[in-house]
């Protein structure tokens, strides 16, 4: 619902306390003092007099408030901060313009009342009661002499010199008036003119500083990026350096390895053909056990009389016993010390045989003969199945050492295979990813200085637009102020 035409004045009212309340401070000083002056002028002094001095006086404030709020705002410009300083330049300006219209308004009220209602003039209509006709000739006569009369003193002669003397000075009023707005245009153009030169120059180095820190900061930065460069191009050599001694040190580990499994290969050759010939030397063992056992029941006839045989058997048979655990130990040396302990075991055998024989007497020589027959026919058989024994073991040795090397060579030529294998293939992911991460340095490079070109274009872009916007604005701004000027210089001038 719509209130009442009260109400309506009343928001009004309020709207307009609230604009002239934001309003800065000088502002609502001058459009006060130019409200107060117009009231005084419409309600208590309108007469002739104001309406032809009123305009040229609310007129004349209004352009002097206007210079006030511009000297406010360029006072208070600082061309080190352009970006605090607007605010209060604008800000002068409100009050430059605000002013100018409120005085031009007052003026046009005056000139509109006049137009329309004229200025009421006061009659002093007296009645003179008691005057006769004598009296007004009189009157009529002075007054015909004071308005035609030879003298100097006439009403129309003082008209006349009133006259002249009032175009004289209009005259020269309107010659120093136009004087006066001409220098005061001149100097008001030249001061602002020069003041906006000053401004525009100020702004324009701050924004050379500016934007050559930035590209100071920018080469500072590619420098640095460089720099970074090379660091990493060395970095990159570096890693290639490190890769090739990996490369040697795992060809070296290869090749250590292979030593390793060709030791490995022969010792578990080795332990597997000393197996054999430890479990052939066990049957060899119980062979020649069976032959002392034998060698014991043939000398059981002669144990009676033969005490020392049964001893040095059992020498003989701890003597073997030991040879044979010595032949576990070490092959070659087994062998060596078997042979020689079987020599020395026949050759006390023999002594013992023979001082056996020279002590029992000559009717147990035919038996002992038999049983040293025997024994040494044992003792031939026991050698021949060692010899056989340790050449059978030597050929099954010599047949499994060709075989486990064949078989490590093999062996050996699969792990170089696959170690060269291995080695390329890692090469060549270290190469791909090498110049993977050359190729992505290179596109970031790229999109740098893609994003660096398009972020300059934009700050250029932007800087243009604000400086157009700028300058548009100050010449919308300046603009009305010229054409007020010219108003101004024109109505002094007519």
């Amino acid at each position: 619902m719509r209130g009442t035409p009260m109400d309506r004045f009343v928001a009004l009212l309020n709207s307009v306390w609230q604009l002239f309340l934001a309003l800065p401070p000088i502002t609502q000083w001058a459009v006060t003092m130019l409200l107060v002056c117009l009231i005084i002028a419409h309600g208590f002094r309108y007469n002739e007099h104001t309406v032809h001095e009123g305009p040229s006086i609310f007129t004349t404030a209004g352009i002097f408030f206007t210079f006030l709020g511009i000297a406010e705002g360029l006072y208070a410009f600082d061309p080190q901060k352009i970006d605090a300083s607007i605010p209060t330049l604008l800000d002068g300006l409100k009050t430059a313009f605000i002013a100018s219209v409120v005085g031009v308004g007052a003026a046009l009220t005056l000139k509109l009342r006049f137009a329309t209602f004229g200025v009421k003039r006061s009659s002093t209509d007296e009645r003179v009661e008691g005057a006769t006709v004598d009296d007004l000739y009189g009157q009529l006569i002075s007054l015909q002499r004071s308005l035609v009369g030879d003298e100097e003193a006439t009403v129309i002669s003082q008209l006349k010199l009133s006259r002249q003397d009032t175009n004289d000075r209009l005259d020269a009023l309107g010659k120093s008036q136009a004087a006066f707005m001409q220098r005061l245009a001149e100097s008001n153009s030249k001061a602002l003119i020069i003041a906006l030169q000053e401004v525009i120059r100020d702004f324009n180095s701050k924004i050379t500083e500016q934007f050559g820190d930035n590209f100071k900061q920018l080469n500072e930065a590619v420098g640095a990026m460089l720099e970074w460069q090379k660091q990493y191009r060395a970095q990159i050599g570096e890693m290639i350096h490190q890769q090739s001694l990996a490369a040697e040190n795992m060809n070296t580990a290869s090749t250590r390895y292979e030593a390793l499994v060709t030791n490995a290969e022969d010792f578990s050759n080795v332990a597997k053909a000393l197996d054999g010939l430890l479990n052939g030397l066990e049957a060899q063992r119980g062979q020649i056990t069976e032959s002392l056992a034998q060698l014991g029941q043939l000398l059981g006839a002669a144990s009676a009389g033969l005490p020392q045989i049964e001893t040095k058997i059992i020498q003989l048979t701890e003597q073997m016993t030991q040879g044979v655990k010595q032949n576990q130990e070490a092959m070659t040396a087994t062998l060596r010390n078997a042979t020689t302990t079987l020599e020395s075991s026949i050759a006390d055998i023999r002594k013992v045989l023979l001082e056996t024989t020279q002590t029992a007497g000559s009717h147990m020589s035919d038996h002992v003969r038999s049983v040293t027959n025997a024994v040494e026919v044992k003792i031939s058989q026991l050698n021949e199945q060692l010899t056989s024994g340790v050449k059978q073991n030597q050929d099954s040795m010599t047949a499994a050492l060709r075989d486990a090397a064949a078989a490590f060579q093999l062996a050996i030529a699969d792990i170089r295979n696959l170690l060269l294998e291995t080695t390329q293939a890692a090469n060549t992911q270290i190469n791909d990813h090498v110049r993977s991460l050359s190729d992505r340095t290179t596109e970031q490079f790229a999109k740098l200085d893609a994003a660096l070109e398009t972020e300059l274009s934009k700050s250029i872009s932007s800087l243009g637009r604000q400086l157009t916007a700028l300058s548009k604005q100050f010449v919308d701004d300046y603009t009305p102020l010229t054409d007020r000027l010219r108003t101004v210089l024109q109505m002094s001038r007519g």
